[in-house]
């Protein structure tokens, strides 16, 4: 009895230990991405009452330890702490920054080269009245950001413009 505890036990060792090798030859693969971003759309509402632009960036990281990091970070702490974050893991992150105003529309697909490979992607926004505007990006394909005067949504599709009936709804104008 105690030989057949051992085989079993030697049996579950090997199958954990495979279940972690495997997922190790997997992220070595070329197939392989640490996330789904494939490109990411903002969008500001025209009606937005704006008294300057919105910053806004967002955040490649490609650090597991940076990650955890910018995970219980506020929108504020980001942008407050940037340069040191910058000073600390510039060279694990990449960040896209934009300031937007009411009526911007953009889908951006100019991504860094090696972006599938970051752990996490993150959006931060600039807002004086809300310190709370991030967003986690990572699982979704092509995220869209929508921002009026207050707030910040994420969108898992294109949001319908309020000119896209006249217009056509194109959606690689800046502030049409």
């Amino acid at each position: 009895m105690n030989s057949y505890r051992t085989l079993m036990l030697i049996n579950l060792l090997l199958c954990l230990g495979a279940c972690s090798t495997m997922q190790s030859l997997n992220e070595n693969m070329p197939w392989y991405a640490a996330n789904e971003v494939e490109s990411i759309g903002l969008q500001v509402s025209y009606d937005a009452q704006l008294q300057h632009a919105i910053s806004v960036d967002v955040v490649f990281v490609y650090d597991e330890n940076l990650s955890a990091l910018l995970t219980s970070a506020s929108a504020t702490q980001w942008f407050q702490e940037k340069p040191g974050y910058l000073a600390s893991y510039g060279h694990q992150m990449h960040i896209l920054h934009r300031e937007i105003v009411p009526g911007y529309n953009e889908l951006i697909n100019t991504l860094p080269q090696d972006h599938k490979d970051a752990k996490a992607v993150f959006a931060f926004a600039n807002y004086t009245n809300n310190p709370n505007t991030k967003a986690t990006l990572s699982v979704y394909t092509t995220p869209w950001l929508l921002f009026d005067a207050q707030n910040m949504a994420l969108l898992t599709q294109r949001p319908q413009a309020q000119s896209d009936a006249s217009d056509g709804g194109s959606a690689n104008g800046r502030n049409r």
